[in-house]
């Protein structure tokens, strides 16, 4: 199959237009609407559902589905004077720099380029490119509506992969871990339980834990992240209650009580000898959408992973190389959105993306324009295989 040729001037055109569009997560909708009326332009069938995700179709109703997702979101710039090139974007020779360039509306605009050059060439089935919303707040639920909509028979996930085909990631949980004690004055601490003091014996007992490996994955990891004592300033009190946060990065298979069960184990034995008790729980988001819709989830998303002989790897590889790429193998150091749906809804899921993924939430974020262009060729070979060849 040869992929039809792409304007990579288009593609950094439309994605620096993206990139002067703020949009931190819950405050994407005026980047949704350029996404929206980009998508229309190139001939997509365009909606945006109740969250505020675009949805762009193209192909026919009967027949598999290929859906290939991209986050709309980013985060902000603390210091924008830190930066050598425009945080807001700015292209210098072939690169684009700004927040956003790499993390990931660069990504998103090949995607909408590259899937329009297939519109006159499908034979079969159909392509949705969807632009989700608050993957930086949370990873997964937004691309679940999408692909409960859509019910897609493939999915790629368009986060950056240095242009080589991701098949797995680690997944990640938010857990929190509460002691609780019994507050008095500071001078007479022998009255009172310090739940502060509580998890330091929690933290040391957590530091000795056995987590489970992936021979391609790696392993499983467990990372304080913060720590906060109430009453907080401490006026000469001692604190009844110790809050802890922990990143857990799972792997293929774990579930929530795969991570929960063996800490609590942990916590319980840690203060068996002390009046202290702990809660431990997995940590839950809350937040509304630009369209105001409500949004609650548990901050969990699970790991995924696919072997060589997998027909979405077989066949994306072959994609790739149709479009004149390494068709390399790698795998998402970080958790995607490929959570929801490879890891929830046990959708067959790859990652495919320009941009070098160490540049995420950095000063000076950029992404190369060429590899913009790469990427939209990509895209296009991937699509065409999957439809072709892959069901």
């Amino acid at each position: 199959m040869t992929v039809t040729a792409i304007d990579p001037e288009q593609i950094a055109e439309f994605a620096l237009r993206l990139v002067r569009i703020p949009s931190l997560s819950g405050e994407e909708a005026l980047a949704a609407r350029e996404v929206a009326a980009e998508m229309t332009r190139l001939g997509y069938q365009v909606e945006v559902d109740a969250w505020g995700n675009v949805i762009g179709t193209i192909g026919a109703e009967s027949g598999p589905c290929v859906l290939i997702d991209a986050h709309l979101d980013t985060v902000g710039v603390t210091d924008p004077a830190a930066w050598s090139h425009d945080p807001a974007g700015e292209r210098a020779d072939r690169r684009l720099y700004g927040r956003g360039t790499m993390d990931m509306k660069g990504p998103l605009a090949a995607v909408v380029h590259g899937v329009a050059t297939v519109r006159k060439r499908l034979s079969r089935g159909r392509v949705v490119v969807s632009a989700t919303l608050a993957e930086e707040m949370i990873e997964g639920p937004m691309t679940a509506a999408v692909a409960r909509r859509v019910r897609p028979d493939y999915v790629v996930i368009a986060e950056a992969t240095s242009l080589r085909l991701a098949r797995g990631q680690r997944g990640r949980a938010e857990m929190v871990i509460e002691t609780h004690g019994r507050p008095t004055h500071s001078s007479r601490p022998e009255l009172g339980v310090n739940a502060a003091q509580a998890m330091i014996d929690v933290i040391l007992a957590l530091r000795g834990q056995s987590l489970a490996h992936h021979p391609v994955l790696g392993d499983g990891i467990l990372v304080l992240t913060d720590i906060l004592s109430r009453p907080y300033p401490a006026l000469s009190v001692v604190p009844d209650s110790c809050l802890a946060t922990f990143d857990r990065r799972t792997l293929p298979g774990e579930t929530m009580e795969d991570v929960l069960a063996p800490i609590r184990v942990a916590v319980d034995k840690s203060l068996a000898a002390a009046e202290a008790h702990a809660d431990v729980r997995i940590a839950e988001d809350h937040f509304a959408t630009y369209t105001g819709l409500e949004v609650n989830a548990a901050n969990f998303a699970p790991a995924w992973f696919y072997g060589e002989d997998a027909t979405i790897v077989r066949q994306a590889r072959a994609g790739l190389l149709d479009a004149g790429l390494a068709a390399e193998l790698t795998h998402y150091a970080f958790c995607t959105n490929g959570s929801a749906t490879a890891g929830e809804l046990n959708i067959p899921t790859i990652g495919f993306g320009p941009g070098d993924e160490t540049l995420a939430h950095r000063v000076d974020e950029y992404v190369e324009i060429d590899d913009l262009a790469s990427a939209a060729r990509g895209y296009a070979g991937v699509v065409l295989r999957l439809l072709e060849d892959g069901v």
